[in-house]
């Protein structure tokens, strides 16, 4: 392909997406798009994460509230306080929980707060809510101050956590009285769906735990490190990376639909029920319990709602969820670490990139023509893969550049691609037909630039004449040497274009074929093997049909031909005028092959090749060794080797028939001739007939030991005709 040609594909296939990427990015419209592609692929992808089994929810559902609705105590929202340390205290009848997580905010003065203190005091391991607010009133209390200094969690200040203008403690006591505190804020995308979490709250550069940081930690004493733009948190002997964005926020891990909707959740009217199946004595065993005690035991418990009139619902990934259930996500997220990281965006649109510049080569350079018909699946399933693979590790690159620039790019590829080669194809596909089987044109011409200008590739040149035309074309009519030159050069023409062949021309009755182009392929010096052998044995049932018919005349029936083969370097394409071209070849390799069927007749073999071909093949098919010549024109001496048969085929006959050859040979190299001679009749005495190239080497050997040859003599024979 010019260099030009591929410029204009490349400006269309990846600058033109990259620009509308960069618009896209620049504009700020990509962000919400790659978290609403990444859910959708999340949910097709398989989970390869499980939520917590540390994490146990008590639930004021819609069963709690109606089953109270008459309640003086339970009968409206919100719940008088006494009931929280209730239901706090069954959790720890007989069992200790690691922490109790409240999701309920008591920022507001009730008559029934000294419950709560209470519990605060006597209960332990209670973790009350906070809530950060901007704007609005802001009316001081005493105890926000010290309150926050309590609860503060020192913490550099160029970390870039999500800071509020005013919070809300927990009134009085509650808040003085309480063993921690969390946050509950949870901030939503732009889109209002809820992905992400941020560990700590800034508030008057003081930092407060969110529920996930709470419930992972559990109470105890835990160490944080700022370093190089990665924040960790360690407990013990547990350390977590936190993969934090731009804006301090982490992307969760939601999980699967199914798994949220089976997350332990114990209703608070259960609780509260079987309390009373305690006290009544209804029940002995606190295990036959409508909610055992022992489901709490070792468990981090999260109070929450669920009912509707509590108004307290989140828009998730999986749809609208209880605001505990997000949390119990996040607290799940830290506790097992299963938070994803969220890739800068220049990864998605350098991959996109990528995948688009290898479009532009696979449409414009490529060959292989079903590799261009599959290239959308091939690209789709590379980025899938990608995501995957990223994904396992809790990564997640950006999807919308690709989703939005791969379209953009195939269609404008292939419409160019299109318009480009319609016409040019129909034209050299007409040319083609003639010379290459059917099944090779189409491949033949996706690389249309490649086609038209040629080169210079490893191919094997053929040849093929007639032994004795002009004899046979003497005693034919016009007719039937027609009809017998058709049905020869169909025969044979069609061996010669099932194997991959090219036809080149037509001489008369001469065949001169190309294998290894247009198509390029590595066994082109083995199909022209095949493709001689084939012929060999596709005239010897031409040669019986025309007996048993007892067509044409003697010497037409009993024809015999000569094949030249020869590879190498040479110069392919197609030559002429834009009106009438062809494709044809042209070197030194083209010419010895031509050599070499004209020196055939000399060692009555049919099918003579160069010592090239032979080191190729010699796996495959079995060649006989014959001479040393240096043709005419050439100055380098040429091995040549006669074509047998296939290796499997070899008989012992053969192999000694030609061991006694070589061996002759060797004597004609030492100049010692009367044993050349003698090596060389034995060699007919063993094919029980005369072999032709040990009849020539005896008249040679006789000849030169009647004129000895040069001191420098080198056992080379020279052709002076072509």
């Amino acid at each position: 392909m010019k260099h030009q040609k591929f410029l204009f594909p490349f400006f269309l296939m990846v600058i033109v997406p990259g620009i509308i990427l960069g618009i896209i990015t620049l504009f700020g419209f990509s962000q919400t798009l790659n978290r609403k592609l990444s859910d959708t692929i999340f949910h097709l992808l398989p989970s390869h994460h499980t939520l917590s089994k540390d994490i146990v929810i008590i639930d004021i559902d819609e069963q709690s509230i109606a089953k109270y609705a008459d309640h003086p105590e339970l009968g409206q929202w919100p719940w008088k306080r006494t009931i929280y340390p209730t239901l706090i205290g069954y959790t720890k009848l007989i069992t200790h929980p690691k922490i109790t997580i409240i999701d309920i905010m008591f920022t507001e003065r009730s008559d029934y707060d000294d419950s709560l203190v209470a519990a605060n005091i006597n209960l332990g391991e209670i973790s009350h809510a906070a809530n950060f607010r901007d704007g609005g009133i802001v009316i001081p209390r005493k105890n926000e101050e010290d309150l926050g200094k309590k609860f503060n969690v020192p913490l550099p200040l160029e970390i870039p956590f999500p800071e509020y203008e005013n919070v809300s403690f927990p009134i009085g006591e509650i808040g003085e009285t309480s063993p921690m505190i969390h946050v509950v804020n949870v901030i939503p995308d732009g889109d209002g769906i809820l992905r992400r979490f941020t560990p700590f709250i800034r508030w008057k550069n003081k930092h407060f735990p969110t529920v996930a940081v709470q419930a992972f930690v559990t109470g105890e004493d835990y160490q944080t490190e700022w370093k190089d733009g990665y924040f960790w948190i360690q407990k013990g002997e547990i350390k977590r990376e936190i993969p934090l964005g731009k804006d301090g926020l982490v992307r969760a891990y939601f999980y699967t639909e199914k798994e949220l909707r089976n997350i332990p959740r114990y209703s608070a009217a259960g609780i509260i029920e079987s309390l009373n199946q305690l006290n009544t004595s209804e029940v002995d065993d606190p295990e036959k319990l409508l909610v055992p005690p022992s489901v709490f035991d070792n468990k981090i418990i999260l109070i929450g709602t669920s009912a509707a009139s509590t108004h307290d619902d989140v828009v998730t990934p999986h749809g609208l969820f209880p605001g505990v259930i997000g949390q119990a996500v996040f607290a799940s997220n830290m506790i097992e670490g299963h938070m994803l990281q969220e890739l800068p965006e220049i990864y998605g649109i350098g991959f996109t990139l990528f995948i688009l510049f290898i479009g532009v080569i696979v449409l414009f350079i490529n060959q292989w023509h079903l590799l261009k018909n599959v290239y959308p699946v091939f690209a789709v399933s590379m980025f899938v893969g990608v995501f995957y693979f990223l994904y396992r590790m809790d990564k997640v690159i950006s999807s919308s550049s690709f989703v939005i620039a791969f379209p953009i790019s195939y269609l404008l590829g292939f419409a160019y691609l299109t318009y480009t080669e319609g016409k040019e194809k129909r034209k050299y596909n007409s040319i083609l037909r003639n010379l290459v089987d059917p099944g090779v044109v189409s491949e033949a011409l996706e690389d249309m630039d490649s086609l038209k200008k040629g080169g210079e590739w490893e191919i094997t040149a053929f040849f093929s004449d007639v032994a004795g035309f002009s004899s046979i074309s003497e005693e034919l009519s016009a007719s039937d040497l027609a009809r017998l030159l058709n049905e020869y050069l169909s025969a044979m023409t069609k061996i010669l274009k099932f194997n991959s062949g090219t036809l080149d021309k037509y001489i008369g009755d001469a065949i001169v074929g190309i294998f290894g182009a247009p198509i390029q392929n590595q066994a082109h010096s083995r199909l022209a093997c095949k493709t001689a052998l084939e012929m060999l044995a596709e005239l010897e049932i031409l040669r019986s049909i025309w007996n048993e018919k007892d067509d044409y005349t003697e010497s037409a029936r009993n024809m015999a031909f000569r094949i030249g083969l020869n590879c190498g370097p040479a110069k392919v394409g197609f030559m002429g005028t834009d009106s009438l071209a062809s494709y044809t070849m042209m070197g030194d390799t083209v010419n010895l092959a031509a050599r070499l069927e004209a020196a055939a007749k000399d060692y009555g073999a049919s099918i003579l090749v160069s010592e090239s071909i032979e080191s190729i093949c010699k796996e495959e098919f079995h060649f006989r060794f014959l001479d040393w010549i240096r043709v005419k024109g050439k100055e380098a001496p040429v091995k040549i080797y006669s074509l047998i048969c296939l290796v499997a085929d070899l008989t012992p006959e053969q192999l000694e028939a030609e061991r006694m050859y070589e061996e002759g040979f060797q004597y004609y190299l030492n100049r010692d001739w009367e044993r050349a001679i003698k090596s060389f009749e034995k060699v007919s005495e063993i094919y029980r007939q005369t072999d032709v190239a040990s009849k020539l080497l005896i008249e040679r050997c006789k000849s030169l030991f009647k004129n000895p040859p040069a001191v420098d003599w080198d056992g080379v024979f020279t052709r002076t005709s072509k």
